[in-house]
């Protein structure tokens, strides 16, 4: 029987982090930017914070630029941005054979609802990364700089090799967890990536922003209303990290000398590492905060919750993709965050 081949379509920081993890045993393809091949080809080290790691190295026939006319019996992992969703979908939906499985693994609320409208004939499962990762240019390594596992939705009806294909994705770096609840998978996700735009605002690497008080205050605000949103929906978050979902906020308001002591897991973070809004606003491109903070506000328009602080952290965040002075711009601390979003 042949063996099912892997497609990575977004093959960015989690793409090719995760087509390193697979090709660790299975085939598999990769599509991305010139920059992304050129460093797979070179050949990457997977590493994680407990110190573990596992070499990579794609073959030229493995590195694709672009889609191939007819894809038959394979996964395809789409890691490309919400914002590059929509698009990545429209291409694929000519080129998709038979057996095909599309694997959705976007932050936020909806992508694999899209995926399957846009392909109504395929088998598509939603997935959530529940780690960070970042690249490291001196070593050539992709690093998993949090604790987080792969949460893949459970999907009946597969075959064995399908479901067999699938768990290519576990690997001592990267622990699968099978999710009959992935929906609420996915908010306590977005809960944890309210901090994304923080991040993007105050132009500081994250852990920095997380040793600032008046910072947490802000990301503590914004998930006081995603819980409020989800107590009517209602949905009940599953615990993602060391801190129970609705803990979060508490634990982030609690004093400096209380939360570095309490919350070290949270800490365990590369000192110069950043949220991906934070580079896409560096690099003039359209970020996720309607993906992200946006989802929050149009659900809790929806429940009739409403929810002003996050409407105002979009406000800034776009205000920013337009300006001219993003990249010169100087770090902003959390009190004076607080102060312009006109939180006590």
């Amino acid at each position: 029987m042949v063996p099912y081949q892997h497609v990575i379509v977004g093959s960015g920081l989690i793409g090719c982090f995760l087509g390193g993890i697979i090709g660790q045993s299975a085939r598999v393809a990769l599509v991305g930017r010139q920059t992304w091949l050129a460093r797979l080809k070179a050949g990457i080290t997977l590493t994680d914070y407990t110190g573990g790691e596992a070499p990579f190295k794609a073959s030229e026939d493995q590195c694709w630029s672009t889609l191939p006319e007819r894809l038959d019996h394979s996964v395809i992992w789409l890691t490309v941005k919400n914002t590059a969703l929509a698009e990545v979908l429209e291409q694929l939906r000519p080129v998709l054979g038979s057996d095909c499985l599309v694997v959705c693994c976007q932050n936020g609320l909806g992508g694999a609802t899209l995926a399957r409208q846009y392909l109504p004939d395929v088998s598509v499962l939603q997935a959530i990364v529940g780690c960070n990762v970042v690249w490291d240019d001196t070593h050539q390594r992709l690093h998993k700089a949090t604790e987080g596992a792969f949460y893949l939705e459970q999907l009946t009806g597969i075959t064995d090799q399908q479901s067999a294909a699938l768990r290519m994705v576990q690997h001592r770096l990267l622990t699968l967890c099978v999710r009959e609840d992935i929906e609420a998978v996915a908010w306590a996700k977005l809960q944890l990536n309210l901090a994304n735009s923080i991040n993007a605002i105050v132009n500081q690497p994250v852990r920095t922003m997380l040793l600032d008080r008046g910072c947490r205050q802000v990301i503590a605000a914004l998930m006081d209303e995603l819980l409020a949103v989800t107590a009517q929906l209602p949905v009940r978050l599953p615990k993602l990290t060391r801190v129970p979902a609705n803990w979060l906020p508490f634990m982030l308001r609690l004093p400096d000398w209380l939360f570095t002591r309490l919350a070290s897991a949270m800490l365990h973070i590369e000192p110069d590492a950043r949220s991906s809004m934070w580079w896409d606003l560096q690099a003039g491109r359209l970020t996720e905060i309607d993906y992200l903070n946006g989802a929050v506000t149009a659900q809790g328009k929806l429940a009739g919750v409403d929810c002003p602080l996050n409407d105002s952290v979009i406000a800034l965040v776009k205000s920013l993709e337009t300006s001219t002075l993003v990249a010169s711009r100087r770090p902003l601390d959390g009190n004076t965050l607080k102060f312009q979003l006109h939180l006590k």
